[in-house]
């Protein structure tokens, strides 16, 4: 049954999230600071000791609470993620789950405790709970950005709606589970409900109040790593960062860095409330972990250095990087290099477009590479471009292609729909919000007549890997795709001619900052302006880095790559930088 009429409930969500944006803007600013900060300080608590002095801690740990076998995997699980690279990753994800986690028991324990008393109070709770448990995990990551931007902080926010529900379930069930007997001998000695709480509900519910708290701390590790796609640093974002990269080898190290951690979290917290601990020793223990963690931050920030650079500048930069996008990661990666060379410090934040542009558009990232204009980014410009400042464009021949191998039976769009049959029926595509995917699902399907071709929606490194898998079993396939890009290199194929010229002409790739950026980096936007990155260059950079050393570390890469090509680099005029 088609109707008319579609209710705007999409519409309405959006108008209420802008109304609660703009009337609680102060909240959010102060919790934003509040979250930032309680995470920095956790981390920076955790960095501070050399690696081996905190393994010792967390064998300690494992071993009061499960024995020496936990202690004897804690060390070896440990050492595996030391050994990957993966170790400050972690600690970053361990700060994030603890702050989260923390938060959300503070929240759920409480209101278990009222439902698990109240009727009333557990009815109205229950359906809540059942909307923020079975709400898909990454919708709560869209809110979460508009209310803090991108970063540690929205993966906070979501971590801690995510995890909340089992808190609250498995509280309110061990409130329920103590023996009424029990509470009513409590009230016959005349005891009031505070102390009834205190001395026998708490201390009987105790075992499933541990069990939600294990739950949480579990959902909150899981979130975290899912958050990674808003900015937020850690293994989620190495996670993130492989998936766009299709970069097995990251994925696994981080994978089963996220495994680790997961393991010895579970284990201990599932052993608290089990053994008997003496309370002398815990407050000993709580008093010199706060004084050790003081120490760190105070020892941590006591090397502070100037924020300004000599020209200037604000010294510190930070480009949002975008997932999965080769003229992205090059001229990011070269521009690090370079720039630091210069002296500036400069941090590379990798992420979707849409959370790179939110990230400019509150001045989480300085600047971003890769804006496609006048077509493929148009949608963003609608919603950001007047929050944004134009740097220049360093390219101006891109261009958006369908390609097929080189040996496929056509050479023009108009020709596919009769062949289609020959391509097994399927268009690959990259991602469903992509410029390119509009365009071709409202210009290029139905003008060249299409629509009965599957046109499959992935990613770009899923595209990249169908396209990979039918070069090397000798099928047609046709795909997505644009240039300058390290695949007309890697692959044998060609781009399909455009009659209708529905792809649009060329396209400039342009440099864009945040609202802020001219007046706090007066110099380096001058030399922005006229940096520029001809095809040659480029492809020679992006060959080395996408190809001949495919999922390797693009750093060490880039400088040799710069070296040996120092002449062209002298020619972007660098002195300029200098005071």
């Amino acid at each position: 049954m088609n109707l008319e009429f579609q209710l705007p409930f999409g519409q309405w969500v959006e108008v209420a999230i802008d109304w609660i944006v703009t009337t609680f803007a102060g909240f959010f600013a102060v919790l934003q600071v509040a979250l930032q900060s309680c995470n920095d300080f956790l981390y920076n608590a955790l960095a501070f000791p050399p690696n081996w002095v905190l393994i010792i801690l967390i064998m300690a740990l494992a071993w009061a609470m499960r024995g020496w076998r936990l202690a004897l995997g804690a060390l070896i699980g440990l050492s595996f993620i030391i050994a990957v690279g993966q170790w400050d990753n972690s600690l970053r994800t361990l700060a994030l789950v603890l702050v989260a986690s923390a938060m959300a028991l503070l929240i759920a324990i409480p209101l278990g405790i009222w439902a698990g008393r109240s009727d009333r109070a557990s009815r109205v709770l229950r359906p809540i709970l059942d909307f923020f448990q079975t709400m898909p995990a990454m919708v709560y990551l869209i809110p979460a950005l508009i209310l803090f931007g991108v970063g540690v902080v929205p993966g906070i926010f979501a971590t801690v709606l995510f995890a909340l529900p089992p808190g609250v379930r498995m509280t309110e069930l061990g409130i329920r589970g103590v023996d009424s007997e029990m509470v009513e001998a409590g009230r016959a000695f005349g005891s009031t409900p505070g102390r009834i709480l205190r001395q026998i509900q708490l201390p009987l519910a105790m075992p499933s109040i541990m069990a939600g708290v294990n739950q949480v701390i579990m959902l909150s590790l899981s979130m975290v790593v899912i958050a990674g796609m808003v900015g937020a640093s850690g293994l989620g974002q190495e996670v993130t960062t492989s998936l766009g990269q299709a970069d097995i080898a990251l994925g696994f190290e981080a994978g089963m860095s996220v495994v680790v951690l997961a393991m010895l979290l579970d284990r201990i917290t599932g052993s608290i409330g089990k053994r008997k601990l003496n309370p002398t020793w815990v407050k000993i223990t709580a008093i010199v972990v706060v004084i050790a963690m003081i120490v760190a931050n105070v020892l941590t920030g006591s090397g502070i250095t100037s924020n300004k650079h000599e020209n200037g500048d604000d010294r510190v930069v930070t480009i949002g990087v975008f997932n999965g996008w080769p003229e992205s990661v090059v001229t990011s990666e070269l521009l690090k290099y370079v720039l630091e060379e210069q002296g500036y410090t400069v941090n590379l934040e990798y992420g979707d477009p849409a959370p790179v542009f939110t990230g400019l558009q509150n001045g989480t990232y300085d600047l971003t590479t890769n804006v496609w204009l006048p077509i493929t980014h148009e949608s963003y410009m609608d919603e950001y471009g007047q929050e944004l400042v134009d740097l220049g464009s360093w390219y101006d021949e891109a261009r958006l292609t369908f390609a097929v191998n080189a040996d496929a039976p056509i050479d023009s769009l108009d020709q596919l729909a009769a062949n289609a049959d020959k391509f097994g029926n399927r268009i690959v595509g990259i991602e469903p919000g992509a410029g390119l995917t509009k365009i071709t699902q409202e210009e290029l399907i139905p003008g060249y007549g299409l629509e009965g071709m599957d046109y499959v929606l992935s990613s770009t490194p899923g595209m990249l890997t169908e396209l990979r898998t039918a070069q090397s079993k000798g099928e047609n396939i046709v795909v997505t795709l644009w240039a300058p890009h390290w695949a007309y290199s890697e692959f044998d194929i060609k781009n399909l001619e455009d009659p209708q010229g529905l792809l649009g002409g060329n396209e400039s790739i342009h440099i864009f900052g945040s609202s802020d950026f001219e007046q706090r980096y007066p110099t380096l936007s001058e030399w922005l302006g006229d940096f520029e990155m001809a095809e040659e260059p480029f492809s020679d950079l992006a060959n080395i880095i996408f190809n001949e050393n495919a999922n390797a570390d693009p750093a060490p890469l880039v400088a040799d790559w710069v070296e040996e090509n120092r002449e062209w680099v002298d020619g972007l005029d660098l002195a300029r930088l200098q005071p």
